[in-house]
């Protein structure tokens, strides 16, 4: 038993160690067919950083807390402005992780709902928490239902393509009831953000929501991540 429970705990070590051995022999190879360097980093870089995600969401290696300037935002400004706000009795947050499993709380007086893709990420999840791609919300919600939707570190992180963006956020338009809101939060740096938001052609049916408590539609926050708030409204 002691053996096993020894072999358990070095496991997640031992695949980070084959992790970065792939990424490393297919650099190899890479070179010898003539690639750039700098492509092979980025597809290295790339690949290596998609094993980790899945080594973390195996062995539950997430934190429960994450502490930085644009999460305290989101949980001290934010979120709890939507909960003490009574024409937001239906909430959607999209993405599960560890450190987002206690906004149940936050939200325990309203119909507080979760998504994401990855059914490892069940655990994360409310009592109302779907196993899917937001971009397929219609399937299980009528139009016009949420008062808010809350994007925050998906574009970039799950949604990276701009032919997954535009599906996501036409959806989160369709179900969200008028004057509803959409949250999206955002690195503002080239490597995390495929587009700029302005261009997606679905955002342009919101119109931009001046949030009172920070006083602006678009809130960067402190920080090497240009984490940033935007802020829209659905109006007819």
């Amino acid at each position: 038993m002691l053996r096993a429970q020894k072999i358990w705990s070095r496991l997640p070590g031992l695949l980070l160690s084959r992790c970065v051995h792939t990424a490393w022999w297919r650099s190899r190879c890479a070179w010898n067919r003539g690639i750039s360097k700098d492509m092979i980093y980025e597809v290295c870089v790339a690949k290596f950083a998609q094993l980790v995600s899945k080594v973390i969401d195996t062995f539950s290696l997430e934190p429960t807390r994450i502490t930085s300037d644009d999460r305290f935002i989101l949980e001290e400004v934010i979120l709890p402005y939507f909960a003490k706000d009574t024409r937001c009795q239906k909430v959607l947050f999209v993405g599960c992780a560890a450190y987002t499993q206690w906004y149940e709380e936050i939200f325990q007086h309203q119909e507080y709902w979760t998504i994401d893709p990855k059914r490892v990420k069940q655990k994360y999840g409310s009592k109302r928490h779907l196993i899917d791609s937001i971009a397929r919300i219609r399937r299980y919600v009528t139009n016009d239902y949420f008062d808010v939707i809350v994007i925050n570190g998906v574009i970039g992180f799950g949604l990276n393509h701009i032919s997954d963006i535009e599906p996501a956020v036409d959806a989160c338009y369709e179900v969200l009831a008028q004057q509803g809101i959409l949250l999206i939060g955002w690195n503002d740096t080239a490597q995390r953000t495929p587009i700029d938001l302005r261009a997606i052609h679905a955002i342009r049916q919101f119109r931009e929501y001046t949030f009172e408590p920070l006083r602006t539609c678009h809130y960067r926050t402190a920080g090497s991540h240009h984490h940033t708030f935007s802020f829209y409204r659905k109006e007819s």
